[in-house]
């Protein structure tokens, strides 16, 4: 049985449609990420199922027992509902030591004192934070911070962990270390957890499976490999990862590809929907998909280069004619010139 099940959720404020009937399942040990931009409806899906706003529409069920139900005017009461939260902005109480506030839910659920210690100890165990015991929020990092606030909501062993933006304050160094130690906490302690982000790079580190929203209706929902790989439709291939996009015409196609064309190039890539000859297009390719080749050849296109930027770990260059512009990105300096560039084709995804 789903620890979480979320059914056909609406929301609406005002003129604006948040939520246009999203569903999901989230089972035991699982993390699912809601990801997509600023206004998708990813957090009001997160505070809907936490009890902290209420749809319009919808089913929302923990562990087989409905915790809201539109249809039949239920809602629990989101203290009652048993969920675990954290918070972007920690929410860490200032006045209390890591201990007293990592126990805190298990002395309003009058747990026997013995029992807390022994529960929130081996929790600050795993987190790393057994010799901070008996600090005070003002004397830990943002990082120890947030890993104070992750163990509270762990203590007391929620069936399900609701996590909006948990990195956001953390700087980018901290962010890279905690996307580990984040999912391998939840992992080891067998929860589930709904993951609200708008970082495709966490949402792929983190996640066991990622759906995909847009405008409150969801694109695209698969594994971190599949949203990557195989984007369902032009927003998601767009939204994942660092891509090039080109505008252009379909000069021909045989149902599975077609070939794009301007005034000095020519592109054959994969199809994705119904598209003819003469009709617009438009192209997706991955940056870390396109090499520079030697000489021409199929799907290669002579380019002037336009700029080179040095990224620490790699350079990216920048080549343009008129109506194409690739970036792409390579190992070493590059003196001005002109280049060619390799795109393979089934890297090239036609919308």
């Amino acid at each position: 049985m789903p620890e979480l099940v979320a059914e056909d959720i609406a929301k609406r404020l005002g003129e604006n449609e948040i939520l246009r009937g999203v569903s999901l399942r989230l089972e035991r040990g699982e993390i699912l990420a809601l990801l997509g931009p600023s206004g998708s409806g990813k957090t009001t899906l997160l505070r809907s199922v936490a009890g902290l706003e209420r749809p319009d529409r919808g089913r929302i069920a923990i562990g087989g027992k409905a915790i809201f139900d539109a249809a039949a005017n239920l809602e629990i009461p989101a203290e009652r509902r048993g969920l675990g939260l954290v918070f972007q902005s920690y929410a860490v109480w200032p006045h209390r030591t890591v201990f007293e506030n990592v126990a805190y839910g298990l002395k309003l659920r009058r747990m026997p004192n013995g029992e807390i210690k022994t529960k929130v100890e081996g929790m600050l165990t795993r987190l790393g934070l057994k010799n901070l015991t008996g600090r005070y929020p003002h004397q830990l990092s943002g990082g120890q911070q947030q890993r104070v606030a992750l163990a509270r909501a762990l203590a007391y062993g929620p069936p399900v962990l609701l996590l909006d933006e948990p990195l956001s304050n953390l700087d980018a160094k901290l962010r890279e270390e905690a996307r580990h130690w984040i999912r391998q906490i939840i992992k080891e302690t067998h929860s589930a957890a709904l993951y609200v982000t708008h970082d495709q790079t966490e949402a792929l580190a983190i996640a066991d499976r990622i759906m995909v929203l847009d405008q409150g209706i969801v694109q695209q929902e698969g594994t971190p490999e599949e949203i990557y790989a195989r984007p369902a439709c032009s927003f998601v291939a767009e939204f994942m990862g660092s891509n090039n996009r080109i505008s252009a015409t379909i000069a021909e196609s045989d149902g599975r590809r077609a070939r794009i064309a301007a005034d000095g190039w020519s592109l054959w890539g994969e199809l994705h929907g119904a598209k003819k000859a003469g009709d617009a297009a438009t192209g997706v390719v991955r940056v870390e998909s396109l090499r520079l080749a030697d000489g021409g050849g199929d799907n290669r296109v002579r380019m002037p280069l336009k700029s080179a930027s040095y990224l620490g770990e790699r350079w990216e260059y920048l080549f343009a004619l008129p109506g194409l512009e690739l970036r792409v990105w390579g190992e070493r300096a590059l003196p001005p010139g002109e280049y060619w560039v390799a795109v393979p084709p089934d890297a090239l995804w036609l919308f």
